[in-house]
């Protein structure tokens, strides 16, 4: 049996041997059982949290559905998910499959009868241990915050929770040259031809979207008011996207932000951050703003640079280009391309596809389909309706009659107030419902006269407002 090995680490603060101790017990495993470990697959410093965020797993399971695979080996179900929902939707694909699933420390194998049950528990344990070791560290830098002491986090200018006197030289010059109206693409392209090293440039980042200054994170610096000494905690939080594993951040009410001044933070004076501040305001008659982050163009936020990785954006009136390398330079790809053209191959296709006269002939037949369902639930309506408007027409009735010998619970005027609400109601019924359900909209030019639908919703209108 062919079988393949997964591990994973949840952060990048764990051994890496985990990793290594993982595949060792595992492979001990497949040696006993006689089986040939074929393919290893692995994530490391990856929460378990979600699938989609994981290229490991992801790899996993497509070798898994090729059939490339018999078995999966992994030291408990833990690493191979914390979702309840993920592990358990994942292991039934898998097992549908025919593939084995096998956890080697907690003894379960989908093969075994009364798997399910198994599987289901330790989701719901992993899940709640994720829960508890959030809640518990949210705990610990709330009193962390609290105390005035450092809860963490990376900002230029700053290492080990003080300040670094090389790069607060570059923050006091970058304040000092927007503050005195250089654009953010300026100060990060004289950066680079310069070569200061760039936030995160000495980081370790799995993930890098450029090597050098950006326009962006020059904007990000001189709206941070760390640099001022004020700290905020608690000012946002991240979500996760259970299915892609992307982290959404969604700011916090203002009244649960934890805020303090620490002088000993401070990098510019507060003279020169009102400066900053008063370029970073968007005027009152700013238009251009208030868009709701919609893009404006056809292929907006889909284009990517080869070199970089960075998103394409629109340079100019006619032309797409890397964002890194006009956001300051931090890009050697300097390629554009016109919008015309690339949205003319990109989109051109898809165009002729959906204008194609086989398509456009199944649109018209689902059209007409929903169309006919459409009619058949108003006409099914239209034969319900006539018995709602004699309904409506007795309580009328009874409601005079209680007007007419006096009611210890409702003043005459009450009770004069609900017939008239009746009437009203009744007379809204006539005219949206009936003069909508005959088509000839008139009965005089209805075929059927007395015998259609509309003509017996009017009688018994016509009968409430004679009894009015």
């Amino acid at each position: 049996m062919k079988a393949a090995v997964y591990s994973r680490l949840s952060t990048d603060r764990q051994n890496e041997s985990s990793i290594a101790d993982q595949v060792r017990v595992c492979a001990e495993y497949a040696e006993r059982q006689g089986w040939q470990v074929v393919e290893y697959f692995e994530d490391q410093g990856i929460s378990g949290a979600a699938l989609g965020n994981r290229p490991g797993v992801l790899r996993l399971q497509d070798a898994a559905f090729a059939r490339r695979v018999d078995a999966i080996l992994v030291t408990d179900l833990s690493r191979l998910s914390r979702s309840q929902g993920d592990l358990s939707k994942m292991i039934d694909r898998l097992v549908v499959k025919g593939i084995r699933v096998v956890g080697v420390q907690d003894g379960y194998d989908s093969a075994r009868r009364g798997h399910k049950l198994q599987a289901g528990l330790s989701g719901i344990i992993g899940e709640a241990f994720r829960e508890m070791v959030k809640d518990r560290t949210y705990a610990a830098l709330e009193s962390r915050a609290r105390g005035k002491r450092a809860t963490g986090g990376r900002a230029y200018g700053y290492r080990d929770g003080k300040v670094d006197k090389g790069e607060a030289y570059i923050v006091r010059e970058i304040f000092g040259r927007f503050a005195d109206g250089a654009s953010c693409r300026t100060i990060a392209g004289d950066l680079n031809a310069r070569r200061i090293p760039s936030p995160g440039a000495t980081w370790n980042r799995t993930e890098r979207r450029a090597t050098g200054w950006m326009g962006s994170g020059i904007r990000v610096i001189v709206r941070n008011e760390r640099y001022r000494g004020t700290v905020h905690w608690n000012a946002s939080e991240w979500r996760k996207d259970p299915d892609t594993g992307k982290r959404k951040r969604i700011m916090r009410p203002r009244s649960e932000w934890i805020s303090y001044v620490d002088e000993s933070l401070r990098i510019i004076s507060d003279d020169l951050w009102e400066r900053a501040q008063r370029r970073t305001r968007p005027a009152k008659d700013e238009t251009r703003l208030r868009t709701g982050g919609k893009p404006k163009y056809l292929l907006s936020g889909l284009l990517r640079c080869d070199v970089c990785d960075a998103h394409y954006t629109i340079t100019d009136a006619v032309s797409y280009g890397c964002s890194s390398y006009h956001d300051g330079h931090a890009c050697s790809n300097s390629i554009r391309v016109r919008r015309d053209r690339v949205e003319h191959i990109l989109l051109g296709p898809i165009r002729d596809d959906l204008l194609a006269p086989e398509r456009v002939a199944r649109m018209v037949k689902e059209m007409q389909d929903h169309y006919l369902e459409r009619v058949q639930a108003s006409q099914a309506r239209a034969v319900e309706a006539p018995r709602e408007l004699l309904e409506l027409a007795a309580r009328i009735e009874r409601l005079r009659e209680r007007l007419q010998h006096g009611d210890p619970d409702m003043t005459a005027d009450e009770l004069q107030a609900a017939i008239d609400r009746r009437k009203r109601s009744a007379a809204s019924f006539w005219r949206y419902r009936v003069t909508r359900a005959c088509r000839p909209r008139r009965l005089r030019s209805c075929p059927t006269q007395q015998s259609c639908t509309a003509a017996k919703w009017r009688l018994a209108s016509m009968a409430i407002r004679t009894r009015s």
